[in-house]
């Protein structure tokens, strides 16, 4: 069966893709989740697995071509004999191969394609290049119901979003996989669709040639990638273990060799090291494991590392407090990543504080004085909120270097400024971004961040709009607090903490002396790290912030 391959959505808010390059060529045979090509977005560089197994039969875009989602970019047949492949096998079964991959004899049946039979594997699909796995939270399909393609087949909730996926085939669903409520790793088949024009997968194999006709001849080996900077070639497989071309191409720009790639804790499928791994090793410092200690004499043995502890399970937890009056309950996906997000954070930011006493009686008038008219002007309601993030944006101009981040020992200089406003929701903390909010005036911030809280609120945010922050401002003074010091939103250097406003007897300075009034008072906070920014920049900054805030002009609205 010839199948379409698509060019796949990678973010809610992205309509198109680059083909930067291709890793198949027709005529070439491709297995189910085997890189297929590398596709460049305005966000990110993806390598796109192929989700069918078969033979490239052609491809309809070229690499440097722009594609909107969903064009079709190639065509795969999924039951292309045997023999397609056979002539290049044998050519390479001349060569020894120091690391063969298992393959499958020529006279050999083909593994069934995952479209075989006419049933097409659905995968649990990846929303995002740090997503793992994603809850199912609703099946729009059961077993025996038709579905167009795009038609919604389910809605997949992850530590970030919530989003409705849409069916990648037409047919009829044969076999749900996987529950509702069940949390599933990302390339999980999770459901199988009947697409109703495929023969069977036996059709495939001449019935007179049995398995053991021939013997198999020698595989290839897989391609190396040169190496650079004098480090060791770098190839796919070693000692069973996958390295994909885009971690192949980040160690040789590192130099890392594949004796250390090797030491990279890997948390993708089956152990893979992925994209997240090689770089959150590289900014750490690139640690590589202690040489071998020399042995000590027999009298005093060396002492053992004690390992960590592995963390205790839900049942082990209720198992120790049973009898108690107590309950205990798993976290959720959002609240687990939440805590190890923090975790991280402080284990990675020396964390530093600061404290501002703010006069809020200005921009307190201003509000008052222009609510109404703004309401009508604009369909929004004026609130501090919007005052607060435009001066912290006009500081950040007045002071780039809060506006930075961190990789290993190297600073990365953001000329963009993407706020993060932390909003307290029934699912737990999330913060949307404000993009490119150096660009916007006072209006534009203003409608940005009322939009981005409604759907923070009705949980329709996207992965766009909560990735790619370069400063954090948290608002715990809604509840009622008066201090609070926030942890850094990693990989920011900072964050700012808005206090409560309340109205205190205040000392004021005036040409006749000092009098005392009635002002809205509120404290700002700042949580710097201290590896970029010293205390003069964070006090510098802060005391910006304050300014901006108590000389805030109409005319910037």
């Amino acid at each position: 069966m010839k199948v379409d391959v698509l060019m796949p959505k990678l973010g809610e808010s992205i309509t198109e893709g680059t083909i930067v390059k291709w890793w198949k060529q027709p005529g070439e045979s491709v297995k189910k989740d085997e890189t297929l090509l590398e596709i460049s977005t305005d966000k990110v560089d993806s390598e796109i697995p192929s989700p069918f197994e078969g033979v490239i039969v052609e491809i309809k875009a070229n690499e440097n071509d722009t594609i909107a989602v969903d064009m079709v970019i190639a065509v795969i047949d999924t039951e292309a004999p045997g023999e397609a492949a056979a002539a290049p096998a044998a050519e390479e079964a001349s060569a020894p191969d120091p690391e063969p991959q298992a393959a499958p004899a020529a006279s050999a049946p083909a593994p069934a394609p995952a479209a075989s039979g006419g049933v097409t594997d659905l995968e649990m699909p990846k929303l995002g290049e740090s997503i793992t796995e994603g809850t199912i939270v609703k099946w729009w399909k059961g077993v025996g119901d038709t579905v167009g393609k795009d038609e919604t087949l389910l809605e997949i909730s992850t530590d970030k979003v919530d989003s409705e996926i849409p069916s990648p085939f037409a047919g009829k669903i044969v076999e749900i996989l996987a529950n509702e409520n069940d949390v599933v790793a990302v390339g999980t088949v999770i459901a199988k669709i009947e697409t109703g024009d495929a023969a069977p997968a036996a059709a495939s194999a001449p019935a007179s040639a049995p398995a053991a006709a021939s013997p198999a001849p020698a595989p290839a080996a897989p391609a190396a990638v040169p190496a650079n900077d004098g480090a060791a070639p770098i190839q796919a497989r070693k000692d069973g273990k996958f390295f994909s071309p885009l971690v192949r191409s980040i160690a040789r720009k590192e130099s890392i060799t594949m004796a250390e790639l090797q030491t990279i804790p890997g948390t993708g499928l089956d152990g893979r090291v992925t994209k997240k791994d090689i770089l959150s090793y590289i900014d750490s410092g690139r640690v590589a494991p202690a040489a071998p200690a020399a042995p000590a004499p027999a009298s005093a043995p060396a002492p053992t590392a004690k390992p960590a502890a592995p963390m205790p399970t839900t049942e082990e937890v209720a198992e120790k407090w049973k009898g108690k009056r107590v309950e205990v309950e798993p976290m959720d996906n959002i609240r687990k990543a939440i805590a190890d997000h923090m975790v991280m954070s402080k284990q990675t930011s020396p964390h530093v504080y600061g404290v501002a006493e703010v006069d809020f009686t200005n921009i307190a008038k201003i509000v008052k004085k222009n609510r109404d008219a703004f309401k009508q002007r604009e369909g929004l309601k004026l609130t501090m909120n919007p005052m607060i993030l435009f001066s912290v944006i006009k500081a950040i101009k007045d002071f780039p270097d809060i506006n930075c981040s961190i990789t290993g020992h190297s600073i990365v200089r953001k000329r963009y400024v993407n706020i993060g406003m932390a909003v307290a929701t029934e699912k737990g903390l999330i913060v949307p971004v404000l993009k490119d909010a150096d660009e916007k005036n006072f209006l534009g911030v203003a409608r940005n961040a009322f939009d981005l809280a409604m759907k923070a609120r009705d949980r329709k945010l996207t992965l766009d709009d909560i990735q790619d922050s370069t400063f954090t401002v948290t608002n715990y003074g809604v509840f009622g607090n008066v201090i609070g010091f926030p942890i850094i939103n990693q990989p920011n250097v900072a964050i700012l903490g808005v206090g409560a406003i309340k109205k205190r007897p205040v000392v004021i300075e005036t040409e006749e002396g000092d009098v005392i009034g009635i002002r809205s008072i509120g404290y700002l906070t700042l949580s710097y790290d201290h590896r970029i920014v010293d205390g003069e920049l964070g006090d510098k900054f802060i005391q910006r912030v304050r300014y901006y805030l108590e000389n805030f002009q109409e005319d910037w609205m």
